[in-house]
């Protein structure tokens, strides 16, 4: 006799492993694993299995045909770097520069938060 619950937790995992490596077979996985569900629910009598996993079966038909027919128009990928390399990014200034930089002028040591700290200063060239 055949054991579903079993059949059904290791297709859970696989689908799972699959879907999270981004692999749009996953999504057959699950969609295999709703029908043994399903089958579950039918020798049980738990009829609220079958509707759910129904519902299921539809969402996992609809995510392989967007993921299978957005590889053949090529890739999204390609096209964002595009758009993405033809614009110019402004210098990285981290963000506790820039807050300080728009609260405390330039040469105003008495505001900063750190203001007890030793700042390094550079020695004069006499030598």
């Amino acid at each position: 006799m055949l054991r579903l619950d079993y059949i059904s937790c290791f297709l859970t995992i696989l689908s799972t492993l699959l879907i999270g490596r981004r692999k749009w077979q996953g999504w057959i996985v699950a969609g295999v694993n709703s029908i043994v569900i399903t089958m579950i629910g039918i020798r049980t009598a738990q009829t609220g299995f079958i509707p759910a996993n129904l519902f299921c079966i539809a969402i996992y038909a609809y995510n392989i045909l967007h993921w299978r027919g957005g590889s053949t128009q090529g890739s999204p990928a390609a096209a964002m770097s595009d758009t993405l390399a033809s614009q110019v990014a402004p210098a990285h200034i981290p963000r506790r520069w820039m807050r300080r930089r728009e609260r405390v002028p330039a040469g105003d040591e008495r505001v900063s938060r750190h203001s007890d700290r030793v700042r390094q200063r550079s020695l004069p060239h006499q030598r």
